[in-house]
């Protein structure tokens, strides 16, 4: 028999008293069992126990526990591994993982993990389940199962919430572990299994995944401590076993109730869920198909898991269980042996159609070459205008019909000239250098394009086609184009054009006044007023919001070169951006950011192809300014609100007036809800957490830049506790926010730190 024990001894005279009595039983039930083996396999003349000391090695030192395991029994001997001031269940497990790989060790050879459960926190409960786990996996039929095909065994196997034995003690097959990634502290494990839950909590964002069986716990998804429970059956490949019978309960066994006739030894998985449920969810699921088929606590978050810590290895084989124990699973199982590992995002993307990244995947960046013609109109930056414009034609045919129509009038706009609100009036005071790329449609719209653009060649716009791609979801390679510009040529400005305003995600309504929107928001930021370089503000728009991401209406601008310079490359912002998405879902499962006022969606977390919407406004040197008039309401809403909102289909949105930003409400009509923004103000926890507010932004500005807002920033002012949390930033740094929301957040997660 060998034996690996996690022994973990407080330093406190009382609480060492408890683990002692816990050491003493557990010693005495592994000597149990090696006279009960050594009865029926006399073969077997020994069993050596591997231990680490945890916490205290002075009120019990190494000598009285070895002397105690040869008192107990003379063939059994225990060897002290390590001693650890502090330390996980990692440092024992590590060892297993260690032993079960050396070249010496039999692959048949099968290895006992027990720990001191209860020594800490003494409970009638943890005594009761301790001396089960420890029966179970010392017992005969675990150390020498009747099927040698078992890979893992122990008291109760479950497959709800993981393929898991609760209490993680068991025995196991070296050929099996040796297979596991190691459980190192911080290492490879760790980190993939942090991952793959992001992956599903992206996934349920996109709508495609669920998880209504259980509501969301750090333990089901295997986060923080809770990590190395998963760890044994983390693996496509296990071949499970259990010694309780298939009645015997999670709540007889830490009740103290199972007997020795409740054991009935068999290959599992024989049972399902190790918690209660939730009923209305359990029935639904019986009779939906398609939510079997999309239920995390099925396959997708299993094959998930696999897939994520043990890429085509984690792919199960053709006769696995899993198969056909798991609803689903011939579904599953097509989809696995066509797109193998990448089957849950292939499924996810085909599912989503709003799920696609705003870059082409086959299209090289270059650095922005500017043709010798063009080189003299950069001479004079106050004469010359350019603007990078992104034209997109989407196959559906209402709203390609809509896109040319945009298309036309913002052309239309860009050849009358530059708006001037003293004289209302449109001026040719620039020449307007005009590069373009084309998203979608075909050849015939692509020619429309180029004979649109020589025929306003004679009104002093100069057009220059960058690229044309496919299809009209790569909507960010312009800004890509624009970002390459300004680093070649930072000391001018540039304006972004789209001829398709940004949707809200989840919306059932469509976008009102879309063609007088899109011509005043061209309007705007061509506008002498955008146009017009100032210190005190390096992006311009229509008008300026903060909540909830720093934005543009319409997402269109112009920008000082020197501002957008320093911005991260476009394509690999999304990537960065999806990173920060996954890191924050994480975190906030350990309530280190609350979404009260702004609930997480794709949109609000810049994820994917809505990373274009958070690019122009992420930097945390960012001083926006806007134009939209301004009208307050002599009678405010009920909850708070004091602004109305434009009306694009009046004249008198034209009526610019430059400001700085932000001077309007939080964020546009209909994207919070104000009542919840006038309830929080005096929530502590709540202001320090919510993620659209300073929590969420310096988390972002750290990812992103690794710096934090200058000291004169308007953020420091606009946003709530921007006082503490810029003192905050002086005295912690990169860690700010894992600092200021400690006293709310649940250790249990690891915060993923910058």
């Amino acid at each position: 028999m060998i034996i690996f024990y996690n022994l973990f001894i407080p330093t406190d005279p009382a609480e060492a008293k408890v683990a002692i009595d816990v050491l003493t039983e557990q010693l005495g039930q592994v000597a149990t069992s090696l006279k009960e083996i050594t009865n029926k396999k006399p073969t077997l003349q020994s069993a050596i126990l591997y231990y680490n000391l945890i916490g205290n090695d002075a009120t019990f030192p190494p000598t009285e526990i070895n002397a105690l395991c040869r008192k107990l029994h003379p063939s059994l001997e225990c060897k002290l591994s390590g001693f650890y001031k502090q330390a996980s269940e990692a440092v024992t497990l590590q060892d297993i993982h260690d032993f079960c790989r050396q070249e010496d060790t039999d692959q048949g050879t099968r290895v006992t993990y027990i720990h001191s459960k209860g020594s800490y926190h003494q409970t009638l409960v943890n005594m009761n389940w301790r001396r089960e786990m420890t029966n179970s996996v010392l017992h005969p039929d675990c150390q020498y199962p009747p099927d040698d095909r078992c890979d893992v065994c122990g008291s109760s196997f479950y497959t709800r919430f993981s393929t898991i034995y609760p209490g993680n003690m068991w025995t196991a097959k070296c050929s099996y572990v040796r297979k596991l990634l190691s459980p190192r502290e911080g290492g490879e494990y760790d980190n993939k299994k942090v991952e793959s839950v992001a992956k599903f909590l992206k996934y349920r964002l996109w709508g495609q995944l669920h998880s209504s069986l259980l509501e969301d716990r750090i333990d089901y998804f295997g986060l923080g401590r809770y990590r190395l429970e998963h760890w044994i059956g983390s693996h496509s490949s296990i071949r499970p076993c259990e010694l309780h019978r298939q009645n015997v309960t999670f709540e007889l066994m830490v009740t103290g109730q199972v007997k020795p006739e409740h054991y009935e030894w068999g290959m599992g998985p024989r049972r399902e869920e190790v918690v209660e449920e939730l009923l209305d969810a359990t029935k639904r699921l019986k009779t939906d198909e398609d939510a079997q088929f999309r239920e995390y606590y099925y396959l997708p978050g299993n094959l998930l898991k696999w897939f994520t810590l043990y890429g085509s290895k984690g792919v199960p084989s053709s006769k696995s269980w899993a198969w056909s124990f798991f609803p689903a699973g011939d579904k599953w199982k097509k989809l696995v042996e066509k797109h193998g590992e990448n089957a849950v995002e292939k499924m996810v993307m085909e599912s989503a159609e709003d799920f696609h990244s705003a870059f082409s995947e086959n299209h090289e960046r270059d650095a922005f070459k500017v043709n010798g013609e063009d080189e003299a109109l950069f001479a004079d930056s106050t004469s010359t205008m350019t603007v990078f414009y992104h034209i997109s034609f989407p196959p559906e045919a209402r709203k390609r019909q809509s896109s040319v129509l945009a298309f036309k009038t913002q052309l239309d706009l860009l050849a009358t000239g530059q708006y001037d609100i003293v004289s209302r009036a449109y001026e040719k005071r620039r020449k307007v250098l005009l590069y373009y790329s084309i998203a979608g449609g075909d050849d015939k719209l692509a020619d429309f394009v180029t004979k649109q653009c020589d025929a306003v060649k004679s009104r002093n716009v100069e057009c220059r086609k960058l690229a044309q791609f496919e299809s009209y979801k790569a909507k960010g390679e312009t800004l890509h184009q624009l970002h390459n510009f300004c680093l070649a040529k930072p000391s001018q400005r540039v304006t972004y054009l789209t001829n398709q305003l940004p949707t809200q995600y989840g919306s059932k309504w469509p976008e009102i006044q879309t063609s007088q929107k899109i011509r005043a928001f061209t309007t705007a930021v061509t506008s002498n007023m955008c146009l017009k370089s100032r210190d005190t503000c390096n992006v311009c728009g229509m008008e300026f919001y903060p909540l909830p991401y720093n934005h543009f209406t319409g997402n269109m601008f112009t920008a000082s070169c020197e501002y957008v310079k320093d911005l991260m490359p476009p394509a690999q912002f999304e990537i960065k951006m999806n990173e920060v998405a996954s890191d924050a879902l994480v975190s906030q499962l350990g309530h280190v950011f609350t979404t009260e006022l702004t609930p997480f969606t794709p949109q609000t977390l810049g994820m994917d192809q809505y990373s274009v919407e958070h690019w122009i406004g992420s930097h945390p040197d960012f001083q926006p300014c806007d134009v939209a008039p301004v009208s307050r309401s002599w009678f405010p809403l009920s909850c708070g609100g004091s602004y109305y909102e434009a009306d694009y289909s009046r004249s008198n949105v034209y009526d610019f007036q430059w400001s700085i930003g932000p001077r309007r409400g939080s964020a546009p009509n209909g994207r919070i809800d104000c009542k919840t923004e006038q309830r929080i103000e005096t929530k502590d926890d709540v202001l320090f957490r919510e993620y659209s507010y300073l929590a969420g932004n310096l988390y972002r500005w750290y990812k992103l830049y690794n710096k934090a807002p200058p000291a004169d920033s308007w953020i420091w002012q606009w946003f709530p506790k921007g006082d503490l949390w810029f003192h905050g930033v002086e005295n912690h740094g990169s860690r700010v926010v894992q600092e200021l929301t400690k006293p709310y957040a649940d250790e249990g997660v690891p915060f993923r730190q910058v």
